[in-house]
C-alpha cells in the first residue's frame, strides 16, 4: 500500500478500504500536524484538529479529490485552513501573530484586495496605538520599523545598550499586540490571512 500513488489510494478509500485509508493517514499525518501546529502553537489542540480532519476525510471520502499534482495534499491543506479559522473563532483562544503585526506596520501587502483593505485598516490602528506609547518605547520602535535602523544604530543614536533597545522594542510589540487583540480588524485580518495560502508565511510557529 505504501507504494501506491495518492490517486490509487483515493480510489480504494472511496471503496471503503480501511487499509488504504490507514496508509493515507500515515503518509500525511505528520505533515498536516506540523502545518497546523505552526499556525496555532498548541500541540495538543493541533493533534485534535488533525484527528478531526482525517475523521472527516473518512466520513466524506466520496468527496475527496487529488490536486493538479495528483496528490491529496490540496484537500488536506484546505481542510486544515478551515479548521484553523474555526479554531481562532472559538471564545478564549489567544492569537499569536507577531509577524502579521510587523508586516502590517511595515506595509507588506500582497495582491489581494480584501487582504490589503484589512491590512490598511489594521496599519491605521497600529499607528494610533504607537502614538500612545511612551517615548522610550515609541522611539526605538519607529527607528526600527520606519527608518530600518539596526539595533546597534538605534543604540548609538539613543545612547543605550543594544539589549535595552531590543527589550524596549519587544515590550512595545507586546503592548501593541495586547491592545490590538481587542480590535475587530486584527481578528478579521488574521482569520482572512489564515485562509489565504500566499499569506501562510505570516503565521509564525
Amino acid at each position: 500500500m505504501e507504494k501506491l500513488t495518492d490517486h490509487r489510494l483515493l480510489l480504494l478509500i472511496q471503496q471503503g478500504n480501511h487499509t488504504a485509508f490507514t496508509t493515507f493517514v500515515n503518509r500525511y499525518w505528520e505533515e498536516i500536524y506540523t502545518y497546523t501546529k505552526s499556525r496555532i502553537r498548541q500541540g495538543a489542540d493541533a493533534q485534535d484538529i488533525v484527528q478531526d480532519i482525517f475523521i472527516s476525510c473518512w466520513n466524506n471520502r466520496a468527496h475527496l479529490y487529488t490536486g493538479e499534482n495528483g496528490c491529496l495534499t490540496a484537500y488536506l491543506y484546505q481542510a486544515a485552513r478551515y479548521a484553523i479559522i474555526d479554531y481562532f473563532s472559538r471564545p478564549g483562544v489567544t492569537i499569536y501573530n507577531d509577524m502579521l503585526l510587523e508586516a502590517a506596520a511595515d506595509g507588506q501587502m500582497e495582491n489581494n484586495s480584501e487582504a490589503r483593505l484589512y491590512l490598511k485598516e489594521l496599519e491605521h490602528h497600529i499607528r494610533q496605538e504607537v502614538e500612545q506609547l511612551p517615548d522610550r518605547l515609541k522611539t526605538p520602535y519607529l527607528l526600527s520599523r520606519e527608518d530600518n535602523l539596526s539595533l546597534k544604530d538605534i543604540a548609538l543614536k539613543m545612547s543605550l545598550s543594544e539589549q535595552t533597545v531590543k527589550n524596549n522594542i519587544t515590550l512595545a510589540l507586546r503592548i501593541l499586540r495586547s491592545r490590538l487583540h481587542k480590535n475587530e480588524h486584527y481578528l478579521s485580518t488574521i482569520l482572512l490571512l489564515a485562509a489565504i495560502p500566499s499569506y501562510n508565511n505570516l503565521i509564525i510557529p
